[in-house]
């Protein structure tokens, strides 16, 4: 059970590192303003970034996503693989979307508050915060609790539909017609095409939460969701709910590709070293017994 976990944060790792300095992108283009727009395109503010700030620019904010990513990957593979293992039927489309949906609602919690703090170091820099920990500090010194799950019920508006798309599409490209393991190149694909198509759908959804998120850290524009959507499409049409929509899709594919890879390859090398070494706390008890009695370690 707990292997799922860790093979869920060592994918959530790897694709933070492949997709962030998209992600930067992807959030400036969606909260700038569209009546004096700081930038032409993604483009455009990919290479204004590197300009200005270099290489550094385009991943600040990006301790935010390594832990935060790290848990919610966690958390999603991991509640994920458990709901799924103990359905009736563990490959029926009806047990994808039930574990699916129960894996959107539990991450919601830690992306929620990681998305808003990396939000706003993207887009305000250090005017948000230091780090994206002080960003929290902050936010919850003035705006108690509720300011830190700022966003929480349309981040969980976007999660369930997008992980069900997520898991339902890599299932099914990824598994074979006589039950042999998936290659490399097979989970490579899966994973990408499963991260593009999970944008696809709630990314009008993400864009009003990132500027409900954003919003607050100079003035405070939106009174709620129902509000921001509303100003948003009666001040930028609705063209502006598929704004950087681009990079996201670019930056999707390697990334999921990526995390998917990592999982798979984690879980595989976890499950073969339990069939040869035994359970962890076995495997550890024996790597112990090398330093009393000098055997051959187990590792």
């Amino acid at each position: 059970m707990s292997l799922d976990f860790l093979a869920g944060c060592i994918g959530g790792v790897a694709g933070v590192f492949v997709g962030h300095p998209l992600d930067t992108v992807r959030v400036n283009i969606q909260t700038q303003c569209a009546r004096n727009p700081k930038y032409r395109g993604s483009l455009d503010c990919f290479k204004s970034l590197l300009r200005k700030e270099g290489v550094r620019g385009l991943y600040r904010g990006v301790s935010s996503p390594v832990a935060g990513v790290a848990g919610v990957n966690a958390v999603m593979f991991g509640v994920y693989a458990n709901v799924e293992r103990n359905m009736a039927d563990p490959r029926s489309l009806k047990t994808q979307i039930a574990a699916a949906t129960t894996a959107g609602v539990f991450s919601s919690f830690i992306s929620s508050p990681m998305e808003l703090a990396k939000s706003r170091i993207q887009v305000a820099g250090k005017l948000a915060g230091k780090s994206p920990l002080d960003c929290l500090i902050r936010t919850y010194k003035q705006e108690n609790i509720k300011g830190v799950f700022r966003g929480f019920g349309i981040t969980m508006a976007r999660e369930v539909p997008a992980m069900i798309t997520y898991f339902v599409t890599y299932e099914f490209l990824s598994r074979t017609t006589d039950d042999r393991v998936a290659s490399t190149p097979q989970i490579l694909f899966a994973g990408g095409v499963a991260g593009v198509v999970s944008w696809l759908v709630p990314y009008p959804i993400d864009v009003i939460k990132s500027k409900f998120q954003v919003d607050g850290v100079a003035t405070r524009l939106y009174a709620g969701y129902a509000d921001c959507l509303r100003k948003t499409v009666a001040n930028e049409g609705l063209r502006s709910l598929y704004r950087g929509l681009a990079p996201t899709l670019v930056r999707a594919f390697p990334v999921n590709a990526v995390t998917f890879c990592a999982v798979e390859w984690s879980m595989r090398l976890f499950e073969r070293g339990a069939a040869t070494l035994g359970r962890p706390e076995e495997m550890l008890k024996q790597c112990v017994d090398v330093v009393l009695t000098e055997k051959a370690c187990p590792c």
